[in-house]
């Protein structure tokens, strides 16, 4: 079996979780750092990963 990846087929993916939002999986770096940012302006604890897929 021959699997074939085109350059446009690895995305990257940003999955933030705290109590206040549950788990979110995001898409564009921008908002997920904006989201980090509010949750760190309203003291709000939580984890962050990026992976590409």
């Amino acid at each position: 079996m021959v699997i074939t990846v085109k350059k446009n087929d690895m995305r990257t993916y940003y999955e933030i979780s705290s109590e206040v939002t549950g788990k979110v999986l995001l898409r564009r770096r921008k908002i997920a750092k904006a989201l980090r940012i509010w949750l760190s302006e309203n003291g709000v604890s939580y984890k962050y990963i990026f992976f590409a897929n």
